[in-house]
């Protein structure tokens, strides 16, 4: 028995689809010009039953089947690669990115889910954020990671014995923040100070303190920039756009 106009139209679209895969199709791709005409009514009945959806906008269509119409996994997708994308800003410092920065390359329905996939990023610690005034920045937390690894330093000279990378944990970097800050007299350390307690590699405690920053057990503090020594500054972890120099941990 032969297939009726529209059916005939369904099947069309849903093997051209196929075919096409998670890229999609837009409506001329498909063929329907006209919403009232075969196909263009066997595209609506297909939208209508959710064997299809369409992952661009009303003038823009992509087309997809309905197990490729992933808005949010996509756009988590687009968000990481737009975050390892950014380049080292000058001297080396790290480039924040805002809203505008991430979404590029989200189109359709796809940019409607940037906010959720911003918030499951962050909670997966896969993007990193902070906040100054009103205005929210962002970075990957592996091109973070890649950064500090590049600029890694040679463990200071002096000190205590280095320490194994296994061992630059919590307590251990407490144990020494502890013994500079009853040396000195104050709680916020210079970090280039507590690196040369440890005898460990700047870029790794770098790494430790902005991942405790992150998670509230220590304050990074700007200090004088004006009056610092290079050995000083060589212990600068950027944030917000600015070098801190000091660190203390919460009790």
């Amino acid at each position: 028995m032969a297939l009726k106009p529209i059916e005939k139209h369904k099947a069309t679209i849903i093997t051209k689809l196929s075919e096409a895969g998670p890229v999609g199709l837009t409506k001329s791709k498909l063929g329907v010009k006209d919403a009232k005409s075969p196909s263009g009514r066997a595209l609506k009945a297909l939208l209508d039953n959710r064997r299809l959806a369409n992952l661009g906008t009303r003038s823009r269509t992509r087309y997809v089947l309905i197990e490729h119409f992933k808005p949010l996994e996509l756009a988590c997708e687009q968000i990481e690669k737009n975050a390892r994308g950014t380049k080292p800003g000058r001297a080396g410092q790290i480039q924040l990115l805002i809203r505008n920065d991430l979404q590029k390359g989200c189109e359709g329905e796809v940019r409607k889910k940037v906010d959720e996939a911003i918030d499951w990023l962050v909670k997966e610690q896969k993007l990193l954020r902070a906040r100054r005034g009103r205005t929210f920045y962002y970075l990957s937390a592996d091109h973070l990671r890649a950064l500090l690894a590049e600029q890694a330093e040679l463990p200071i000279s002096g000190g205590a014995p280095q320490a194994e990378e296994s061992e630059l944990d919590k307590s251990t970097v407490f144990t020494a923040y502890l013994r500079v800050r009853s040396r000195l007299g104050y709680s916020n350390v210079e970090i280039s100070e507590l690196c040369k307690e440890l005898g460990a590699s700047m870029g790794r405690l770098k790494t430790f303190l902005l991942e405790q920053s992150r998670l509230g057990n220590v304050v990074l503090s700007l200090g004088d920039w004006s009056v610092s020594s290079e050995a000083v500054r060589a212990g600068a972890i950027e944030l917000y756009g600015r070098p801190h120099l000091l660190v203390s941990f919460k009790q």
